[in-house]
């Protein structure tokens, strides 16, 4: 094709100093004219080095003969392709023949009845890539099983990724969390402006405890870890974050909190009626004796005796009931459904609720399951909630309202009232024994009340706002 000598070593130098290796192939075709191999016509000293294989023994020799390799890996197949239509091809192909065992890009274009390929040996580049892949999907692999909640987040704190622990423990799909700012998952707004205030300054958070919501709208206990990233390149700032929920943990601490409460309070209990019963009983011995000696017509002795025993009762009742509300439930257990038992009690104060003028509404979860309960008891414990809800009402304007529904592997109760409410430093103090906000209250009833729905391996809590209020939690396990 290049006849004079000159120019043809001016075109073999300057293909020999090009950064590809070079080769060009003329078809071989059989007598049906089918291409059944290809025929070296040139190549650059780049391609020599590449396959292993001198110019000289490579020029008029046939690739299939030489180079078996290239139609085990289907290069000979893509280059007939390219003679037969014409079109220009490019792609990256491993060829692990004839001792080469390198990653190439090849481009190969038609040229007469065979064709030019060109190239280039990326094989570093391609095992820094699939070293990169490689790590890419084992950090992907690490994020997406990890037992704790990760999300990431751009600088706003808004979700670029979340794993599959995170979307469980919020109850919300992928899509739904994505362009979600972390600001919607906080219960209070005060907590989240203290957490962005302290990443913003410290480019990290560390165990930062605070309640979150998940999508029904449920408090979960959350501990926070979060950090910033930078991209080296292009300096975009993100940040991962680690949610650890510690619901089970608190709940473990609660009923341990109790459970040291209730033991403090027998203590005290046995300790006061040893101290209290036996000079309260003298003394009523004493009055008896008193009683026998003065003459019947001392003027108002019936009436100081009167007093004296009432009171004197009174007394003995209390130490009666603190002993009674410390003391650990012998339970008579059943299997039954815990509707009935809700329903029992709330009969017991539905003539108290109508006489009032308040509205009650019942909202029952069907198809509960049964669960092991001591009727009696457990309608002593939620009537004493339910005439305190009603006392704590308006009436006329009292509404109550008692809810069950199964959730997370427990039953739920719920009693809510939208009476007065309660203040966050006495609702701390709500289950001390001895606490009341009753004139003639001892102090005493939630303690039982407590006690009972503790006997029952369950939980009670209170929720409550001052003017607003309130609403009395129970679960129990299934």
């Amino acid at each position: 094709m290049i006849s004079d000598g000159s120019n043809e070593h001016l075109l073999k130098s300057i293909l020999d100093s090009a950064f590809n290796g070079i080769m060009t192939f003329k078809s071989v075709r059989s007598e049906t004219d089918e291409i059944i191999d290809f025929e070296w016509t040139f190549t650059n000293d780049i391609a020599s080095d590449m396959v292993g294989i001198p110019s000289d023994k490579l020029i008029g020799s046939r690739l299939l003969q030489l180079m078996p390799g290239n139609e085990e890996v289907g290069l000979f197949d893509k280059y007939k392709e390219v003679v037969k239509t014409g079109k220009f091809s490019t792609f990256e192909q491993y060829y692990p023949g004839e001792e080469v065992n390198k990653w190439f890009r090849v481009s190969a274009v038609k040229l007469n009845d065979g064709f030019t390929v060109t190239f280039q040996d990326v094989s570093d580049l391609k095992q820094a890539v699939m070293e990169v892949e490689t790590r890419g999907k084992k950090y992907r692999k690490l994020f997406e099983e990890s037992i704790d909640p990760i999300f990431l987040a751009n600088d706003q704190l808004v979700f670029i990724d979340t794993n599959l622990a995170f979307q469980r423990l919020f109850v919300y799909a992928e899509d739904e969390l994505v362009c979600m700012s972390l600001e919607g998952l906080f219960a209070d707004r005060g907590h989240f402006n203290l957490f962005q205030k302290k990443f913003l300054e410290q480019g990290k958070v560390e165990e930062f405890e605070t309640i979150l919501l998940d999508k029904e709208g449920r408090k979960k206990d959350c501990l926070i870890n979060c950090a910033r990233l930078e991209d080296e390149e292009t300096r975009e700032k993100s940040f991962i974050g680690v949610v650890r929920d510690l619901t089970k943990r608190k709940r473990a601490d609660r009923e341990l909190l109790v459970a040291e409460k209730l033991s403090m309070t027998g203590k005290i209990s046995r300790t006061i009626a040893h101290e209290v019963r036996n000079p309260l009983t003298n003394l009523t011995l004493a009055m008896e004796q008193l009683k026998e000696e003065i003459p019947e017509d001392v003027e108002d002795a019936e009436l100081y005796f009167d007093i004296i025993k009432r009171n004197a009762n009174r007394i003995g009742k209390l130490i009666s009931d603190l002993l009674d509300s410390s003391k650990p439930k012998e339970l008579k257990l059943e299997t039954q459904p815990l509707n009935q038992t809700v329903k029992d009690a709330l009969n017991l104060v539905r003539d108290r609720i109508n006489l009032l003028n308040m509205t009650l509404k019942e909202e029952y979860e069907a198809d509960l399951p049964d669960i092991s309960l001591d009727a009696d008891q457990l309608k002593v414990a939620l009537l004493n909630l339910m005439i305190n809800a009603i006392e704590a009402m308006k009436k006329g304007k009292g509404i109550l309202t008692i809810k069950t529904y199964s959730e997370d592997g427990y039953l739920h109760l719920e009693i809510i009232d939208n009476g007065k409410g309660i203040s966050i430093e006495n609702l701390e103090k709500l289950f001390e024994p001895f606490y009341t906000s009753k004139e003639e209250g001892t102090g005493l009833g939630l303690v039982t009340v407590q006690n009972i729905i503790q006997s029952h391996k369950g939980e009670i809590k209170a929720e409550s706002e001052d003017g607003k209020g309130t609403t009395f939690k129970i679960n129990f396990p299934v």
